[in-house]
């Protein structure tokens, strides 16, 4: 109960603070324009509404971190923490809140985004699909979540707010656009032209919590699929990114000062 009042106190101070508002806004701007491009601007290729997914991800993935950067931190340095913990909240209750809460705003930036542009998906896809469309929310929930969780653990680990700013920069560019740029360079420098692509390569690619979703069935294997591109190993990759994550944001918050 004490998780779920940190989380509503956290969820209404988004809204108070006008920036569930303005999440929702900015998302609903990018995904409205990036589905215009994406349906009207790429005439030679067949587009699908999976084509939404990698940059809509990059962009939750951002925003999922800006909102956890300063879940903890930020009421360290205004004061308002102790304040917080002086009430019935272990720090356990905090973390485990502050996560729900801002997962929650998450959720609504998401869904409201999606609900809004789905009209216009609707007339710009030459077949839509609902099932899809709905499939492609669902996916977008779960880098979020896992990016509101290590951005908390930033939050956490640090006494200064501009410490977890750049640790949460830092986060957002090599997991939301780094790290698959830096996949293609190795496998262009370590790959023949046209070799095919070693099943450990996929797994690297789907550490990346943005690509959870990658299964054998999606990818051209010359051998039999090994576990971990199988599709249920997806979730033992978000759990161990979450339960790693607010493990090690309460351990560090456990541990450490108020003061």
């Amino acid at each position: 109960m004490s998780i779920l009042l940190v989380a509503k106190k956290d969820f209404l101070d988004a809204i108070r603070s006008l920036t569930l508002v303005a999440v929702v806004g900015a998302f609903t701007a990018f995904l409205a324009f990036f589905t215009y491009f994406k349906f009207t601007m790429s005439p030679m290729t067949t587009t699908t509404v999976s084509d939404l997914y990698q940059s809509s991800a990059s962009v939750v993935a951002v925003i999922g971190t800006l909102l956890g950067y300063k879940s903890i931190v930020g009421e360290r340095e205004s004061g308002s923490l102790k304040f917080l913990l002086g009430m019935p909240h272990t720090r356990r209750d905090v973390v485990l809140g502050k996560f729900i809460g801002r997962v929650a705003v998450v959720v609504v930036t998401v869904i409201v985004g999606f609900a809004v542009v789905g009209a216009h998906y609707a007339v710009l896809a030459d077949s839509p699909s609902a099932t899809a469309y709905a499939v492609l929310i669902g996916k977008l929930l779960v880098p979020g979540a896992v990016f509101v969780a290590l951005a908390i653990a930033f939050s956490a680990a640090n006494r200064s707010a501009t410490v977890a700013t750049w640790g949460a920069i830092v986060l957002a560019v090599v997991f939301a656009f780094v790290w698959e740029t830096v996949l293609s360079i190795v496998q262009s420098l370590m790959l023949p032209a046209n070799a095919a692509v070693p099943n450990w390569f996929h797994l690297l690619t789907r550490l990346n919590p943005k690509y959870f979703y990658i299964d054998a069935n999606t990818l051209e294997l010359g051998n039999a699929a090994p576990f971990y591109l199988e599709p249920w190993f997806g979730g033992v990759i978000v759990a161990g990114w979450l339960l790693v994550s607010l493990g090690l944001a309460y351990v560090l918050f456990e541990r450490s000062d108020l003061a």
